[in-house]
């Protein structure tokens, strides 16, 4: 084990810093780890490559932060079943290395794939503009070991060797933010990397135009890689799989756009990766960072109409999967976030939800990351947190209504 004081500034959780850091040099030291400080009841979170620290309220209490940094080794690896076992501290850019060989991919899109680990995605539940071809995490992740907050290890999924009965696991684990225990190896599926990868932008005036123009496309049966809005005026395409099959879906997509009046436009390379840039920048850059959750039929119009108003840079939006993402300077944050929470509410009766996953450390004391009101599944969430951490020293107060 590698431990370090509070000197490293890097590892800051939502504005909170650890009094240590320490660093298991395997699974075995992962768990002996925990369960000391478990039994030496310290607070503690668990840190992979550090790039959603911003995410979620501050914890209520922070002893000790275990980066899993050193756990990067494959535990299994089976091309021709299209899966893959690797520790949590493995960052993508290696899972990419070992998948590519066999001209295999990981289709979860995160900002900076150098630093970002596999089991900071799960615990995140972070993915991109490829959820609408491939799915979230949820859909991807087979099978998952975790470190129990009392440090027994669990597993659950694909490769179970011991399972914690009643419980699904992977799906469990997947968006936890570390408040259940740590995850130590996940499995997940991978798939072939497409033959051809070609996009197209249907640009219109409105908002309105947008909406429909999505429509359109759900309602051709078309498959997607990613379907992204920018700017709730540009709406990109993406198709990838075998070159017949993605020409015939470019073609019919120019006919949608001439039906409602869109104009159609292939994209270079260039272009396509211009615009991917652009929706990074939105969930890399500005002092506020809100994802906004909502069902797909009233995402767009709604969101839509919203942003006319407040300073947004450049908004994207995924219109089949309901969901947006605005950036805010400080100055304009707080404010609008309030506003938009109640126009969010307001226009998707009550299911909607806006999730600030970046603000100023001035204002986490004003503003819940993750909703204003009490949410309905609380009560089971909080059933579930006490019976995996009864003693509330994992990663306290830092998720859904500051469970601890």
């Amino acid at each position: 084990m590698t431990a370090a004081g509070s000197a490293h500034g890097d590892l800051a959780i939502a504005g909170v810093m650890p009094r240590e850091v320490v660093t298991p040099r395997d699974r075995v030291e992962f768990s002996h780890i925990v369960a000391d400080l478990h039994a030496a009841r310290k607070a503690f979170a668990f840190v992979g490559g550090g790039t959603e620290l911003a995410l979620g309220n501050a914890p209520s209490a922070l002893d000790t932060a275990i980066r899993t940094s050193a756990l990067d080794e494959v535990v299994d690896y089976a091309p021709e079943d299209q899966t893959i076992t690797v520790e949590a501290g493995m960052t993508l850019a290696d899972i990419d290395r070992v998948l590519a060989p066999h001209r295999q991919m990981l289709p979860l899109d995160v900002l900076d794939r150098d630093r970002a680990t596999i089991g900071g995605v799960v615990a995140t539940n972070t993915s991109g503009r490829r959820r609408q071809r491939y799915g979230a995490v949820k859909d991807l992740i087979v099978g998952v070991s975790l470190v129990r907050p009392d440090g027994v290890v669990a597993r659950g999924g694909g490769k179970v060797v011991k399972n914690v009965a009643g419980f699904d696991l992977p799906k469990l684990m997947t968006g936890s933010l570390g408040t259940l225990g740590g995850i130590a190896t996940v499995t997940v599926r991978v798939y072939p990397i497409p033959e051809s990868v070609r996009a197209i932008a249907l640009t219109v005036d409105t908002a309105e135009k947008a909406a429909a123009a999505a429509r359109a496309v759900h309602e051709r049966k078309l498959e997607p890689e990613s379907v992204v809005l920018y700017n709730y005026r540009t709406l990109v395409l993406t198709f990838a799989g075998t070159a017949a099959g993605v020409a015939e879906q470019m073609r019919t997509v120019e006919l949608a756009g001439d039906e409602i009046g869109a104009a159609a436009a292939e994209l270079t390379d260039l272009e396509r990766e211009s615009y991917e840039q652009r929706e990074r920048a939105v969930r890399r850059d500005g002092d506020w960072r809100v994802r906004i959750v909502a069902p797909p039929s009233c995402a767009v119009a709604t969101l839509g109409a919203f942003v006319a108003a407040p300073p947004v840079a450049v908004p994207v939006a995924y219109p089949l999967l309901g969901i947006a993402r605005h950036a805010y300077p400080d100055a304009a944050g707080e404010n609008i976030i309030g506003d938009l929470r109640r126009y969010v509410a307001a226009a998707t009766n009550g299911t909607g939800r806006v999730i600030v996953h970046a603000m100023p450390d001035a204002a986490r004391a004003a503003v819940d990351a993750w909703h204003d009101e009490p949410l309905p599944e609380l009560a089971v969430m909080r059933a579930m947190k006490n019976q995996f951490d009864p003693l509330g020293l994992c990663n306290p107060g830092r998720f859904i209504g500051g469970l601890s």
